[in-house]
Protein backbone atom coordinates (compact mmCIF):
# COMPACT_ATOMS: atom_id res chain seq x y z
CA UNK A 1 0.00 0.00 0.00
CA UNK A 2 3.29 2.45 0.88
CA UNK A 3 4.66 1.65 -2.31
CA UNK A 4 1.28 2.44 -4.31
CA UNK A 5 1.36 5.86 -2.33
CA UNK A 6 4.60 6.69 -3.29
CA UNK A 7 3.87 5.89 -7.05
CA UNK A 8 0.72 7.63 -7.05
CA UNK A 9 2.51 11.05 -5.95
CA UNK A 10 5.12 10.07 -8.55
CA UNK A 11 2.20 10.36 -10.95
CA UNK A 12 0.58 13.35 -9.89
CA UNK A 13 3.64 15.03 -10.07
CA UNK A 14 4.61 14.36 -13.81
CA UNK A 15 0.96 15.20 -14.68
CA UNK A 16 1.62 18.72 -12.73
CA UNK A 17 4.87 18.67 -14.94
CA UNK A 18 7.16 18.39 -11.95
CA UNK A 19 5.56 19.56 -9.35
CA UNK A 20 4.91 23.23 -10.23
CA UNK A 21 8.39 23.56 -12.66
CA UNK A 22 6.09 24.53 -15.21
CA UNK A 23 4.70 27.83 -13.64
CA UNK A 24 8.46 29.35 -13.70
CA UNK A 25 9.43 31.81 -15.58
CA UNK A 26 12.75 30.24 -16.52
CA UNK A 27 10.61 27.34 -18.44
CA UNK A 28 9.85 30.39 -21.28
CA UNK A 29 11.98 31.53 -23.79
CA UNK A 30 13.48 35.24 -23.69
CA UNK A 31 10.49 36.48 -26.33
CA UNK A 32 8.08 34.62 -25.04
CA UNK A 33 8.77 36.31 -21.43
CA UNK A 34 7.96 39.57 -23.35
CA UNK A 35 4.97 38.72 -25.18
CA UNK A 36 3.53 37.13 -21.85
CA UNK A 37 4.16 40.19 -20.41
CA UNK A 38 2.35 42.32 -22.92
CA UNK A 39 -0.95 39.78 -23.01
CA UNK A 40 -0.68 39.97 -19.41
CA UNK A 41 -0.87 43.87 -19.15
CA UNK A 42 -3.30 43.44 -22.15
CA UNK A 43 -5.57 41.58 -20.40
CA UNK A 44 -5.45 43.78 -16.71
CA UNK A 45 -3.53 40.64 -15.42
CA UNK A 46 -1.81 42.23 -12.64
CA UNK A 47 -0.43 38.82 -11.06
CA UNK A 48 0.40 37.75 -14.39
CA UNK A 49 2.97 40.38 -15.04
CA UNK A 50 4.61 40.53 -11.90
CA UNK A 51 6.98 37.33 -12.55
CA UNK A 52 8.60 39.30 -15.13
CA UNK A 53 9.35 42.87 -13.67
CA UNK A 54 11.40 44.38 -11.45
CA UNK A 55 10.16 45.64 -7.85
CA UNK A 56 11.04 49.35 -9.24
CA UNK A 57 8.93 48.51 -12.18
CA UNK A 58 6.24 51.61 -12.86
CA UNK A 59 3.21 49.08 -13.94
CA UNK A 60 3.21 48.09 -10.07
CA UNK A 61 1.99 51.80 -9.12
CA UNK A 62 -0.06 52.16 -12.66
CA UNK A 63 -1.86 48.76 -11.06
CA UNK A 64 -2.05 49.92 -7.64
CA UNK A 65 -3.51 53.26 -8.11
CA UNK A 66 -6.16 51.60 -9.78
CA UNK A 67 -7.98 50.48 -6.11
CA UNK A 68 -9.37 53.79 -4.38
CA UNK A 69 -7.84 52.87 -1.03
CA UNK A 70 -4.13 53.68 -3.53
CA UNK A 71 -5.44 55.91 -5.83
CA UNK A 72 -7.81 58.14 -4.82
CA UNK A 73 -9.53 60.23 -6.84
CA UNK A 74 -6.88 59.71 -9.61
CA UNK A 75 -8.20 55.23 -9.67
CA UNK A 76 -10.43 56.25 -12.31
CA UNK A 77 -7.97 57.65 -14.49
CA UNK A 78 -5.41 54.90 -14.21
CA UNK A 79 -8.32 52.63 -14.66
CA UNK A 80 -8.80 54.59 -17.93
CA UNK A 81 -5.51 54.14 -18.92
CA UNK A 82 -4.92 50.59 -18.29
CA UNK A 83 -8.43 49.78 -20.55
CA UNK A 84 -6.38 51.69 -23.48
CA UNK A 85 -3.92 48.77 -22.73
CA UNK A 86 -5.95 46.19 -25.14
CA UNK A 87 -5.04 47.99 -28.04
CA UNK A 88 -1.77 47.53 -27.73
CA UNK A 89 0.20 45.45 -30.04
CA UNK A 90 3.44 43.28 -30.04
CA UNK A 91 5.48 41.20 -32.13
CA UNK A 92 9.10 39.92 -30.29
CA UNK A 93 11.47 37.71 -32.01
CA UNK A 94 15.05 36.77 -30.22
CA UNK A 95 17.99 38.00 -31.74
CA UNK A 96 19.81 35.57 -33.50
CA UNK A 97 23.54 34.86 -31.80
CA UNK A 98 22.74 37.14 -29.28
CA UNK A 99 20.61 34.58 -27.57
CA UNK A 100 22.98 34.29 -24.43
CA UNK A 101 22.59 37.96 -23.37
CA UNK A 102 18.22 37.71 -23.96
CA UNK A 103 18.57 40.07 -26.68
CA UNK A 104 14.94 40.53 -27.95
CA UNK A 105 14.01 42.39 -31.22
CA UNK A 106 10.63 44.21 -30.37
CA UNK A 107 8.01 46.07 -32.41
CA UNK A 108 4.90 47.62 -30.77
CA UNK A 109 1.92 49.78 -31.42
CA UNK A 110 0.51 51.61 -27.95
CA UNK A 111 -1.68 54.30 -27.53
CA UNK A 112 -0.49 57.18 -26.00
CA UNK A 113 -2.25 59.79 -23.95
CA UNK A 114 1.36 62.12 -23.05
CA UNK A 115 0.75 65.41 -25.46
CA UNK A 116 -3.49 64.60 -24.49
CA UNK A 117 -2.07 65.23 -20.90
CA UNK A 118 -0.48 68.14 -21.78
CA UNK A 119 -3.09 69.73 -23.70
CA UNK A 120 -5.94 69.28 -21.16
CA UNK A 121 -4.16 70.80 -18.42
CA UNK A 122 -2.55 73.76 -20.47
CA UNK A 123 -6.02 74.38 -21.60
CA UNK A 124 -7.26 74.43 -17.98
CA UNK A 125 -4.30 76.38 -17.11
CA UNK A 126 -5.50 79.31 -19.64
CA UNK A 127 -9.41 79.05 -18.58
CA UNK A 128 -7.95 79.45 -14.88
CA UNK A 129 -6.19 82.23 -15.66
CA UNK A 130 -9.37 84.04 -17.79
CA UNK A 131 -12.12 83.09 -15.45
CA UNK A 132 -10.33 82.06 -12.14
CA UNK A 133 -12.36 78.76 -11.95
CA UNK A 134 -10.15 76.22 -10.51
CA UNK A 135 -10.21 74.13 -13.74
CA UNK A 136 -5.91 73.82 -13.02
CA UNK A 137 -6.04 72.63 -9.66
CA UNK A 138 -8.66 69.79 -10.54
CA UNK A 139 -5.73 67.32 -12.23
CA UNK A 140 -7.65 64.28 -11.91
CA UNK A 141 -10.67 66.37 -13.95
CA UNK A 142 -8.26 67.18 -16.75
CA UNK A 143 -6.43 64.24 -16.76
CA UNK A 144 -9.84 62.10 -17.06
CA UNK A 145 -10.94 64.61 -19.72
CA UNK A 146 -7.59 63.70 -21.73
CA UNK A 147 -8.66 60.17 -21.74
CA UNK A 148 -11.96 60.68 -22.97
CA UNK A 149 -9.93 61.51 -26.50
CA UNK A 150 -8.19 59.13 -29.18
CA UNK A 151 -4.90 60.06 -27.76
CA UNK A 152 -1.88 59.42 -30.07
CA UNK A 153 -0.59 55.99 -31.61
CA UNK A 154 3.18 55.34 -30.47
CA UNK A 155 4.76 52.89 -32.86
CA UNK A 156 8.35 51.87 -31.60
CA UNK A 157 11.27 49.40 -31.65
CA UNK A 158 13.66 48.75 -29.49
CA UNK A 159 16.45 45.56 -28.46
CA UNK A 160 15.13 44.45 -25.26
CA UNK A 161 17.16 42.59 -22.46
CA UNK A 162 15.63 39.58 -20.55
CA UNK A 163 17.37 38.65 -17.51
CA UNK A 164 17.75 36.04 -14.83
CA UNK A 165 17.11 36.64 -11.21
CA UNK A 166 17.24 33.84 -8.98
CA UNK A 167 16.37 31.19 -11.15
CA UNK A 168 13.65 33.63 -12.63
CA UNK A 169 13.20 35.53 -16.27
CA UNK A 170 12.36 38.61 -16.04
CA UNK A 171 12.57 42.74 -17.60
CA UNK A 172 15.38 45.43 -16.06
CA UNK A 173 13.19 48.22 -15.43
CA UNK A 174 15.96 50.34 -16.10
CA UNK A 175 17.53 48.68 -19.07
CA UNK A 176 14.07 48.61 -20.71
CA UNK A 177 12.93 51.83 -19.51
CA UNK A 178 11.63 53.34 -22.85
CA UNK A 179 9.31 50.23 -23.35
CA UNK A 180 8.08 50.41 -19.97
CA UNK A 181 7.08 53.92 -20.80
CA UNK A 182 5.53 53.03 -23.50
CA UNK A 183 3.36 50.76 -21.78
CA UNK A 184 2.18 53.25 -19.43
CA UNK A 185 0.30 55.06 -22.68
CA UNK A 186 1.93 58.36 -21.42
CA UNK A 187 0.65 57.70 -18.12
CA UNK A 188 4.10 57.54 -15.89
CA UNK A 189 5.25 60.86 -15.66
CA UNK A 190 1.97 61.27 -13.80
CA UNK A 191 2.40 58.51 -11.59
CA UNK A 192 3.55 61.19 -9.35
CA UNK A 193 1.57 64.35 -9.52
CA UNK A 194 0.88 66.84 -7.60
CA UNK A 195 -1.00 70.31 -7.35
CA UNK A 196 0.89 72.45 -4.53
CA UNK A 197 -0.89 75.35 -3.19
CA UNK A 198 1.88 78.09 -1.95
CA UNK A 199 0.34 81.27 0.35
CA UNK A 200 1.85 84.26 1.15
CA UNK A 201 0.84 86.46 4.08
CA UNK A 202 -0.10 89.30 1.74
CA UNK A 203 -2.45 87.08 -0.16
CA UNK A 204 -0.45 86.33 -3.20
CA UNK A 205 -1.29 82.29 -4.13
CA UNK A 206 1.50 80.27 -6.73
CA UNK A 207 -0.51 76.93 -7.55
CA UNK A 208 2.41 74.66 -8.76
CA UNK A 209 2.20 71.03 -11.13
CA UNK A 210 4.29 69.26 -10.63
CA UNK A 211 5.21 65.49 -11.68
CA UNK A 212 7.66 64.41 -8.92
CA UNK A 213 10.28 66.70 -8.12
CA UNK A 214 9.37 68.91 -11.64
CA UNK A 215 7.43 71.88 -11.63
CA UNK A 216 5.25 71.27 -15.10
CA UNK A 217 2.70 74.49 -14.35
CA UNK A 218 2.21 77.65 -12.61
CA UNK A 219 -0.75 80.05 -11.73
CA UNK A 220 0.14 83.15 -9.45
CA UNK A 221 -2.52 85.42 -8.11
CA UNK A 222 -2.15 88.85 -7.00
CA UNK A 223 -4.85 90.65 -5.31
CA UNK A 224 -4.06 94.66 -4.68
CA UNK A 225 -6.96 96.90 -2.49
CA UNK A 226 -8.00 100.33 -3.52
CA UNK A 227 -9.38 99.81 -6.79
CA UNK A 228 -12.29 102.01 -6.67
CA UNK A 229 -9.79 104.89 -6.02
CA UNK A 230 -9.06 104.94 -9.59
CA UNK A 231 -11.16 106.18 -12.44
CA UNK A 232 -12.26 103.22 -14.67
CA UNK A 233 -9.83 104.01 -17.40
CA UNK A 234 -6.68 104.58 -15.53
CA UNK A 235 -7.68 100.55 -14.40
CA UNK A 236 -7.94 99.63 -18.06
CA UNK A 237 -4.74 101.05 -18.70
CA UNK A 238 -3.30 99.23 -15.50
CA UNK A 239 -4.65 95.94 -16.50
CA UNK A 240 -3.44 96.86 -20.46
CA UNK A 241 0.01 97.40 -18.96
CA UNK A 242 -0.06 94.09 -16.94
CA UNK A 243 -1.29 91.54 -19.22
CA UNK A 244 0.67 93.21 -22.35
CA UNK A 245 4.16 91.92 -21.93
CA UNK A 246 3.13 88.16 -21.79
CA UNK A 247 0.97 88.20 -24.82
CA UNK A 248 3.75 87.32 -27.01
CA UNK A 249 5.71 85.31 -25.00
CA UNK A 250 5.01 81.46 -25.99
CA UNK A 251 3.35 79.04 -22.45
CA UNK A 252 2.82 82.11 -20.89
CA UNK A 253 -0.52 83.95 -19.69
CA UNK A 254 -2.25 87.16 -17.89
CA UNK A 255 -5.36 88.06 -17.03
CA UNK A 256 -6.26 90.96 -15.01
CA UNK A 257 -9.69 92.07 -13.68
CA UNK A 258 -11.42 94.12 -11.14
CA UNK A 259 -13.65 92.27 -8.37
CA UNK A 260 -15.14 95.22 -5.61
CA UNK A 261 -12.15 97.36 -4.67
CA UNK A 262 -9.80 94.79 -4.87
CA UNK A 263 -7.35 94.48 -8.61
CA UNK A 264 -7.16 90.72 -9.45
CA UNK A 265 -3.87 89.76 -11.76
CA UNK A 266 -3.14 85.82 -12.75
CA UNK A 267 -0.06 84.95 -14.56
CA UNK A 268 -0.37 81.46 -15.54
CA UNK A 269 3.50 79.57 -16.91
CA UNK A 270 3.28 76.23 -19.29
CA UNK A 271 6.68 74.84 -18.55
CA UNK A 272 6.87 73.11 -21.48
CA UNK A 273 6.47 75.45 -24.15
CA UNK A 274 8.28 78.77 -22.01
CA UNK A 275 11.30 79.41 -22.43
CA UNK A 276 13.22 79.60 -18.81
CA UNK A 277 15.68 82.24 -20.20
CA UNK A 278 12.33 84.41 -20.87
CA UNK A 279 11.05 83.79 -16.88
CA UNK A 280 14.23 84.30 -15.34
CA UNK A 281 14.73 87.73 -17.81
CA UNK A 282 10.99 88.55 -16.07
CA UNK A 283 11.76 87.45 -12.95
CA UNK A 284 9.51 84.33 -12.69
CA UNK A 285 12.10 82.42 -11.42
CA UNK A 286 15.25 83.32 -9.74
CA UNK A 287 17.53 80.97 -12.23
CA UNK A 288 16.69 78.80 -15.04
CA UNK A 289 17.53 75.65 -13.55
CA UNK A 290 16.88 74.62 -9.97
CA UNK A 291 17.64 70.64 -9.73
CA UNK A 292 21.23 69.75 -11.21
CA UNK A 293 21.36 68.48 -14.74
CA UNK A 294 17.55 67.53 -15.26
CA UNK A 295 17.37 71.16 -15.78
CA UNK A 296 13.94 71.28 -14.72
CA UNK A 297 12.58 73.74 -11.76
CA UNK A 298 12.19 71.90 -8.42
CA UNK A 299 9.21 71.52 -6.40
CA UNK A 300 10.82 71.19 -3.76
CA UNK A 301 13.52 73.94 -4.20
CA UNK A 302 10.84 76.25 -4.88
CA UNK A 303 8.62 75.14 -1.91
CA UNK A 304 11.64 75.90 0.18
CA UNK A 305 12.13 79.23 -0.78
CA UNK A 306 8.90 80.42 -0.39
CA UNK A 307 8.51 78.82 2.97
CA UNK A 308 11.90 80.86 3.95
CA UNK A 309 9.97 83.96 2.46
CA UNK A 310 6.47 83.38 4.65
CA UNK A 311 4.50 81.45 2.68
CA UNK A 312 2.75 78.63 4.07
CA UNK A 313 3.03 75.74 1.02
CA UNK A 314 -0.07 72.82 1.06
CA UNK A 315 0.20 69.47 -1.33
CA UNK A 316 -2.08 67.41 -2.52
CA UNK A 317 -1.37 64.23 -4.34
CA UNK A 318 -5.38 63.45 -4.24
CA UNK A 319 -4.59 59.82 -2.88
CA UNK A 320 -5.23 58.54 0.64
CA UNK A 321 -2.78 59.59 3.48
CA UNK A 322 -1.29 55.84 3.68
CA UNK A 323 -0.23 55.13 7.15
CA UNK A 324 2.63 55.40 8.39
CA UNK A 325 5.11 52.35 9.01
Amino acid sequence: MKKYLVSLTAVLCLLLTACGLMSKTEDLSDEEVVNTLVQALQQGDYEGIKPYVSDDNPLHQLFANTDEAVGGDLAPVYKACLEKAKDITCTAKAVEGKEAWGTVDVTMTAPNYYSAFHDAMAAALVEDVETGSGAFYDLPGWMAQALEGEGETLEESWQLHVGNRDGEMVMDTNTNREFFTALCGGLKSYLNASMTTCTFPDGTEWVLAAQGDEIVAIIRTESISGASQYAPEDLEAVIQAFEAPYETQEGLFAHGEVQGDLLVSRMGVDMETASSFTLVQMGLIDKQTTAGSNGHLSLSATISGFTRDGANCVTETFKPAQPET
